[in-house]
Parts: structure tokens; C-alpha cells; sequence
């Protein structure tokens, strides 16, 4: 995780994690109010080494003013994992009053995240909210009030890349036996590069569309064994395709094997 200055560090050491009703208590004549946030993302799907940069906005309002860059945000995932805002480039601010209420400002962060083992390991994929730290011009560190948090104001999944594979077999099927489906799914390994087998028990669903129709039909449900590997045995079905369907999760991303036809004898 990236370090955090000496100042940022105070801050978020003393509230970011306390929740907001433990800070917003401290002024209790006047404490400044985070408004609500928003992640200007969707969710993020990333391959091997892949890295991508957003951004993630709040607005707060205090009756003298929000200072300009004592703020923070944090994005916090699986297992408490903590993703930090990228600085920002020198003489800039962090938080920008608006021009017809200098009262109300829009404080703005960007985030870099990289799937190399380090910002993001395997274990880091899923879901993350969103919590912000602002203080007001009237703040004085080690005193009561002028500072306050907020928890959750939004969230975005971050995913690991997937790829699906399925092949039916025997290739044309034989008269009164039943037709298997095997593949595997897989996933981007951000620990060490590639890709590597999927965890046991995710859900995968087995697909059949005949030639004849337009019905997709959903034969039956799968978990991913060791590996990631999958594997079905089904009744024969008209001439048609065969796929693999996984639907995904909050760590992984919805997708749909390269279809197999097979024409019956």
C-alpha cells in the first residue's frame, strides 16, 4: 500500500476509521457535513499486470468554508484492504469551493490501481467502498470538532480478469448415451502473472441452443472443482450448440465459454 504523507497520515489516523458518528460528535454546534460521493467508475475488470486510473469526488459544506486540502479517501475491500488516493500533482487542491457557495466545496481523488501483486494481490479482488475525510477552515488539530467522516458513500468491484473454456465430446455423439461437457475456468493471476485455475465452488451453468429454435436453455448447474476444472454428462439434445455460462461474482466477471456445435447422428 502507498505510504501517506505526515499530514494525511494524522488525519486519517484520527478519524477515517473511527466511523463517522465518533468524529461528527466532536462539534456539536457546528460540524461540517459530507454531502455524498460518487466513484466515476464501473466496475473494473483486470488482466495480468493490468492497471487502470479513476477518479472519486464528495462534496462537503461547513458554515466557514471546507479546507482545501485537508481531505481523504479511501477505497477499503476484501479483508479490509485499503486502497489509497494517488497524490496529487503540486500546486493543486484537494477540495475546489464551489463559485455560488464558497461555504460547499467538491473534493476530488484519483486512484491508480495495478494488478501486480502489490497494490492489488489475488486475494484483493471484490467489492470496495467508499469512505472520505474532510475537515473545515475552523479545524485546529487535537481539538474537538471541524472534522468529520463518512461510510459508505459508494462502491465499485474490482475483478479479476476471466477466461472459460467447453468441449463437448464424443464428437458425433453416440445413439442412447449421454453427451459430455467438459472445460475449465481461469483466472488472471495478479500474484505472479498468467492465468491460474479458478477457486473451487464457483457457480458455472451448462447452456444448449438447438439449430432449430431461438430458446437458450439452461441444462445444468456447476461448480468449478480443483483447478477450476468443470465437467457435465446430459441427456443428447437436437443439433445445436454447447457452452459454458459463468455468471459472476463480486471478484469475477460475467462470461461466456466460445461455443461448441454438435450435430447428432
Amino acid at each position: 500500500m502507498r505510504k501517506l504523507p505526515a499530514a494525511t497520515t494524522v488525519l486519517a489516523t484520527l478519524a477515517l476509521f473511527l466511523g463517522p458518528a465518533a468524529a461528527a460528535e466532536a462539534d456539536v454546534a457546528s460540524p461540517p457535513r459530507i454531502i455524498g460521493g460518487t466513484i466515476h467508475a464501473a466496475d473494473l475488470t483486470l488482466g495480468p499486470g493490468d492497471s487502470r486510473t479513476f477518479f472519486v469526488t464528495f462534496d462537503a459544506e461547513d458554515d466557514s468554508g471546507i479546507s482545501r486540502n485537508d481531505a481523504e479517501a479511501a477505497l477499503i475491500g476484501p479483508g479490509g484492504h485499503d486502497l489509497r488516493a494517488d497524490r496529487r500533482p503540486p500546486g493543486t487542491d484537494l477540495c475546489t469551493p464551489h463559485s455560488g457557495n464558497p461555504n460547499r466545496s467538491t473534493c476530488r481523488f484519483t486512484f491508480t490501481v495495478r494488478a501486480d501483486g502489490w497494490t492489488l494481490s489475488n486475494a484483493d479482488a471484490g467489492l470496495y467502498w467508499f469512505n472520505a475525510l474532510v475537515a473545515a477552515n475552523d479545524w485546529v488539530p487535537r481539538e474537538d470538532g471541524g472534522l468529520v467522516t463518512a461510510a459508505p458513500l459508494d462502491s465499485v468491484r474490482i475483478k479479476r480478469k476471466a477466461q472459460l473454456t467447453a468441449d463437448a465430446f464424443p464428437e458425433p455423439p453416440r445413439p442412447g448415451h449421454p453427451l459430455g461437457v467438459v472445460g475449465r475456468l481461469t483466472l488472471a493471476d495478479w500474484d505472479g502473472g498468467g492465468y491460474t485455475g479458478a477457486p473451487e465452488g464457483l457457480p458455472v451453468q451448462l447452456v444448449h441452443k438447438a439449430d432449430s429454435g431461438s430458446r437458450y436453455e439452461y441444462v445444468a448447474d456447476l461448480v468449478t472443482g480443483r483447478g477450476g476444472i468443470l465437467a457435465a454428462s446430459t441427456a443428447p439434445r437436437p443439433d445445436g450448440i454447447w457452452w459454458l455460462a459463468h455468471h459472476g461474482t463480486d471478484a469475477t466477471p460475467w462470461i461466456y465459454s466460445a461455443a461448441d456445435h454438435v450435430d447428432m447422428p
